[in-house]
């Protein structure tokens, strides 16, 4: 059977998990909270008489928060199944969307309910839904997940019209109201498509258990140390791309749509960097993606106005390609048993970085008056990256995890992986 034919087979064998989690991952908390909250900005600054800072805490500290709890949130899924914490967790979605329509009085009491909002929230992402992707899609793993990660992009299509439509016609209360209504829409659509899809190796059954120090291993520790550094450098760029381009003397339109049309780049980065991933080494396919990164940002450095585009779609397709990445190194090079709480410590690395890194521009904009040390610091931390995943290939990052949990050999070969269709997850 050629690859033709084995791809068109195992996708359509697994056409309704695609489309279940593809569904899911365009209302998740990573897509339709972080898309659409800078609308409501604005309005509650105006009714309640909050500063603009003020009212972003309203989106820092819920960020911040779904990433400390990642790892939390993927050891739950580890331990009670996939589906039933996606469809719980979409569910706390709605519920706090609701309150946020209903129960906001003030300042205290709004940023209680988004922080409320990121706990119940926190396991309608990867962690929940990567597992399904994992264990139907073992030769084509890449491309899959690639799929079922542009729903986070096609939320930023779609929510910001959506929610500017809401409020024009029932304010942002009924906004939050409709968004409630929107999540809890879908949670049907969600369970049938993804009821009685494997989500979990038989290996898995009665395998060894989870202990926090696996943290430690050494190969998971690097795969921390490259996305944390990856993602200073590449947050930090792009939050801080529409100052610099109007700062360069573009005006701020036009930077606004160079800015948009990074958002294709990223789709284009998750679909094309999940077709090479199946299909390339992935140590030596993140260390080019890093690296063609840290040029884009030297692009945008320059401030030649032939370069910006370039530069910017550069960075813009490292952010599609990032998580791609993550999830493919984890769900291959370790235990599937353990791949949602692992990848949980991935994603807080990269909201650490994604925090840290447009923090860190702004401090460094305020103290030299322009943004050139950023571009050298944004370069080094994205190219460390890059030759960290180089080390990645040395031998004695090569073993570790799986002979430790007893879990057999590493996934890395598609016939290895294929055992992953065993069984429906409970």
């Amino acid at each position: 059977m050629n690859s033709d034919t084995t791809l068109r087979s195992e996708f359509w064998r697994g056409r309704n998990v695609i489309l279940g989690c593809l569904v899911g991952m365009t209302m998740s908390f990573t897509s339709i909270f972080f898309y659409s909250s800078g609308l409501f900005l604005k309005p509650l600054a105006a009714e309640f008489g909050w500063t603009r800072g003020a009212a972003s805490l309203g989106v820092l500290i819920p960020m911040l928060t779904a990433g400390l709890l990642s790892p939390f949130s993927g050891r739950l899924v580890d331990k009670f199944g996939a589906l039933r914490m996606a469809l719980v967790s979409a569910g706390g979605l709605a519920l706090s969307f609701l309150l946020l329509g209903i129960a906001t009085v003030g300042l205290l009491s709004f940023l209680s309910l988004t922080f409320l909002l990121a706990i119940l929230s926190n396991a309608t992402t990867p962690v929940s839904y990567g597992r399904f992707v994992l264990a139907n899609f073992p030769r084509h793993l890449g491309l899959a997940y690639g799929i079922v990660y542009i729903g986070p992009g096609l939320g930023a299509l779609m929510f910001p019209p959506l929610v500017n439509q809401l409020m024009s016609v029932y304010s942002w209360r009924g906004a939050y109201i409709g968004l409630a209504v929107l999540v809890l829409g879908t949670i049907p659509i969600i369970a049938l498509l993804l009821k009685n899809q494997p989500a979990r190796d038989a290996a898995d059954i009665g395998a060894a258990q989870w202990k926090w120090s696996l943290y430690a291993d050494r190969r998971f520790l690097l795969l921390a140390a490259i996305f944390l550094l990856a993602s200073i450098g590449i947050f930090g760029t792009v939050v801080h791309l529409v100052p610099m381009l109007t700062d360069r003397g573009f005006s701020p339109a036009s930077a606004a749509e160079l800015a948009a049309l990074m958002g294709l780049a990223v789709i284009a980065g998750r679909l094309i960097t999940g077709f090479l991933l199946d299909r390339l080494e992935a140590n030596l396919l993140a260390a080019a993606i890093f690296t063609l990164s840290a040029c884009g940002v030297i692009m945008l450095a320059t401030g030649n106005s032939e370069l910006i585009l370039p530069g910017a779609l550069a960075v813009g397709f490292t952010i599609g390609s990032e998580v791609d990445l993550a999830f493919f190194m984890i769900g291959r090079r370790f235990p599937s048993m353990h791949f949602s709480t692992l990848f949980g410590g991935i994603l807080l690395a990269v909201s650490i970085g994604g925090s840290v890194g447009p923090m860190l521009a702004g401090i460094v904009y305020d103290a030299a008056g322009n943004y050139l040390p950023w571009f050298a610091i944004a370069v080094g931390s994205v190219f460390a990256s890059s030759i960290l995943c180089l080390i990645g290939r040395l031998s004695s990052f090569r073993g570790g995890l799986n002979n430790r949990v007893g879990h057999g050999t590493e996934l890395g070969s598609a016939t290895g992986a294929a055992a992953h269709l065993a069984r429906p997850e409970h």
